[in-house]
């Protein structure tokens, strides 16, 4: 852990409200904030930062950390190069200190860690489901059919059970407490629906990828096969299994997931259904709504409101102005009643919508309680004019603002949305001249944590930060900010090494 300043810098709190079974009074409760993965946190947050501490260097996070009931510890799941190296941790808030840490699967890296009241972790990686006492012991694991495939993170749902899909597409509903199954379907059998297309390529990529950017890979994951970046580099343009998002919930407990559709070329959000009593619950599939190719978005839910990114397929590897996508918002509540613009009550109509610039969005949309979206702009080509737009905010009656960052910037982060800021990270990125299909490796970048105006987009303050983050910004209950930092493009580029970690940031 490198300590980067102390100080007793006045505290922002933010406590809001949480419904059972989380912790009341904690902001950031998982992947994307909530299990609607809106990524709204409903507090004030400080206009200014400080670095506190840097900790878990050389250690990649893609997804966000999370906090104790009573916000003293952080949890983070990261890759590692060493086998038997830890990828599950424990840190103090306050220092950074290593409390205890865990040996787990690789694959644990695509799950944050979810904690309930009472103090109790859990958290997927490989083919199961792993719940943990407040002190790192085992409680249960719950384990999958290999026939599923790999669990693709969680949430909670209001009855109390945890709910996630696997990478083929089941649902599963099990116990909180005892690691029993509750409830599964599969939507593959439910709707017909078949993965989307994988990128199949004859060709051995780790020759075609630079041989800096080959060594950053295994610096961060370890020694890595042709096949295994290949599958990576699939899995990351949302393409090759059914579902590589986690599932999202809405407010009276139903399920939604974005994966596979009715063929190869298009994908499908579906709405799955919980019913009969808590204790035994029962699946069964509400209407679904066909996108355009695959998805790197999780389902964004805010009240009766859902928002999806589509068009996130192996194709915008290869062709990156071939792929059409947009941002879509559908009504929960019209859908529900088939008082949407689809007569079809299976089917579930697009209400407003906008497409993308530049490439398929790969993070999740944010959305807030009037349905505004807030999404970035960020294509693999690297090849952004400075006054293409990097933020923008769409609403039911069209675009709200959009912005091009200052000096060149990309927003690289999933966008965290506060009572009066956007939060996360941009990197100005120099071109090396070497790429791979459509990706056109960085040379250099230099890289920002960002705070903008939620009602403009307008920029109130920035800080460097040593690597880009991909994982979302999470806000503490003290109001401290915390920043995976992953480094994807410091990866990707020839000149720069990753250093990878988790920063923390006070607020002054």
């Amino acid at each position: 852990m490198i300590l980067l300043a102390l100080g007793c810098a006045p505290r922002t709190p933010c406590t809001p409200a949480q419904d059972a079974p989380y912790s009341d009074g904690i902001p950031y409760l998982g992947i994307h904030g909530d299990p609607g993965n809106s990524d709204v946190i409903e507090c004030s947050t400080a206009t200014s930062f400080e670095p506190a501490w840097m900790a878990l260097e050389g250690l990649g996070t893609t997804q966000p950390n999370t906090f104790s009931p009573d916000g003293t510890v952080v949890y983070a799941t990261t890759s590692n190069p060493v086998a038997e190296g830890c990828r599950l941790h424990a840190l103090d808030a306050v220092s950074g200190e290593v409390l205890w840490c865990r040996t787990e699967a690789p694959t644990v890296v695509n799950s944050a860690v979810e904690v309930d009241a009472e103090g109790r972790l859990y958290f997927t990686a490989d083919g199961s489901l792993t719940s943990l006492s407040p002190d790192g012991e085992t409680l249960w694991t719950f384990d999958f059919p290999d026939e599923e495939g790999a669990p693709w993170g969680l949430h909670f749902t209001p009855d109390g059970h945890v709910a996630t899909v696997t990478s083929g597409g089941v649902v599963h509903l099990v116990d909180r407490h005892s690691g029993e199954g509750l409830a599964s379907l599969s939507i593959p059998e439910t709707w017909g629906y078949v993965p989307p297309a994988s990128l199949v390529l004859d060709v051995d990529l780790s020759s075609l990828i630079p041989a800096e950017v080959l060594g950053d890979i295994e610096a961060v994951w370890g020694p890595t096969e042709s096949s295994t970046a290949q599958e990576g580099f699939s899995t990351f343009m949302g393409a090759g299994a059914f579902c590589d998002n986690t599932l999202g919930i809405d407010g009276d407990g139903r399920l939604y997931v974005i994966g596979g559709g009715p063929d190869e070329e298009h994908g499908a959000l579906v709405q799955v259904l919980v019913e009969g009593m808590p204790d035994a619950p029962t699946l069964r599939p509400g209407w679904s709504t066909v996108t355009n190719g695959g998805s790197a978005t999780t389902p964004s839910i805010r009240g009766h409101r859902l928002v999806i990114g589509d068009g996130t397929t192996s194709k915008t590897l290869l062709d990156s102005e071939g792929v059409e996508s947009h941002i879509k918002v559908v009504d929960i509540a019209a859908c529900d009643a088939n008082e949407d613009l689809d007569a079809d009550p299976g089917s579930c109509a697009v209400v407003y919508q906008d497409r993308m610039q530049r490439q398929p969005m790969p993070g999740a949309p944010a959305i807030d309680d009037e349905g505004i979206v807030y999404f970035y702009e960020m294509g693999l080509d690297f090849d952004a004019e400075p006054e293409d737009r990097d933020v923008v905010a769409l609403g039911p009656e069209g675009i709200v603002w959009e912005v091009a960052l200052d000096e060149d910037l990309d927003w690289t982060s999933v966008i965290t949305v506060t009572d009066e800021h956007l939060i996360g990270t941009a990197s100005r990125i120099e071109p090396s001249g070497e790429s791979l299909f459509a990706v056109n490796f960085p040379a250099h970048t230099e890289d920002f944590l960002l705070i903008l105006d939620r009602s403009d987009g307008s920029l109130v303050w920035s800080h460097p930060v040593p690597d880009d983050s991909a994982a979302t910004v999470t806000v503490g209950p003290d109001g401290a900010l915390y920043v995976g930092v992953l480094g994807l493009i410091s990866i990707l580029s020839v000149d720069d090494r990753p250093e990878l970690g988790l920063m923390r940031f006070d607020p002054r």
